[in-house]
């Protein structure tokens, strides 16, 4: 009898709590931003309830360059905007805190995690928003000097139209000067490489890229600039740029178990 008793708590038990959202010292959550222009449910939705699925607690905040805020806010101020979500998963009781994107979103992720120590992990999944390569520059070098001769004046609130991207497709977008720049100046807040070099390295990494998507870069690009950390992992998929999150569910469900194990 006391034996049939102990094997009906453990049932309860094991569907209350989901053993995948405990790590060391208490219930973990995890913040996923979308990309560009994306709009609610966001293409990591799927993603997200697969995480909540597997028992962790899960915001998905709209951030400044969502479809319908497009830089309503600078690189800096979304990463206030990311404090909130943390509060919010805080609150729910959070103990652990993993912040994910994908695309731009894994480029403020990895921004977050080069400003914060309050995370567990970062998840970058086919990151995004190039400020400093090439070819992002030729698009948009006329409108940084622009940018930078208004700010210079005392402009900075002033509203500009400009050159943007997004998987290939060249658009006009409308900001003032200080977002803008704070998106695009090549040596700016953005820049991926730079915001790799200052994560911490008690602060691990699942950097995901997919073999299809054109806008991969190698390892050497930032994954390899980051501190190492023996939980770090640069992960190809066979996805192109939207679909990395699904395809790499599995792994980074797995990964994100694996952080608490000894």
């Amino acid at each position: 009898m006391i034996i049939r008793r102990l094997v009906f708590i453990l049932i309860i038990l094991f569907f209350a709590f989901p053993l995948g959202s405990y790590g060391a010292d208490g219930k973990i959550g995890i913040v996923l931003l979308h990309g560009k222009q994306d709009r609610a449910p966001y293409k990591i939705a799927s993603l997200a309830n697969r995480l909540k699925d597997e028992g962790y607690l899960v915001a998905t905040p709209e951030m400044p360059w969502s479809r319908s805020r497009m830089y309503d806010a600078t690189y800096e101020e979304a990463m206030l905007e990311i404090d909130k979500a943390f509060d919010k998963l805080k609150k729910e009781g959070a103990q652990k805190i993993i912040i994910g994107g994908l695309s731009l979103g894994g480029n403020a992720a990895l921004g977050y995690g080069a400003r914060r120590t309050n995370l567990s992990g970062i998840i970058i999944m086919a990151p995004g928003h190039f400020p400093e390569v090439q070819k992002f520059l030729g698009m948009s070098a006329s409108g940084i000097a622009k940018a930078k001769e208004l700010s210079a004046a005392g402009k900075a609130d002033e509203k500009i139209d400009f050159n943007d991207s997004n998987m290939g497709r060249t658009f006009t977008s409308h900001a003032s000067v200080k977002v803008y720049l704070s998106y695009f100046d090549p040596e700016g807040p953005a820049v991926i490489p730079a915001n790799a070099a200052a994560i911490r390295s008690s602060i691990p990494i699942l950097w995901i890229v997919g073999k299809k998507d054109p806008a991969t870069r190698p390892s050497s690009y930032a994954f390899d600039k980051a501190p190492p950390n023996p939980k770090s992992k640069y992960l190809a998929v066979d996805a192109g740029h939207l679909d990395t999150p699904d395809v790499a569910a599995d792994q980074i469900i797995l990964w994100i178990a694996d952080l608490w194990k000894k």
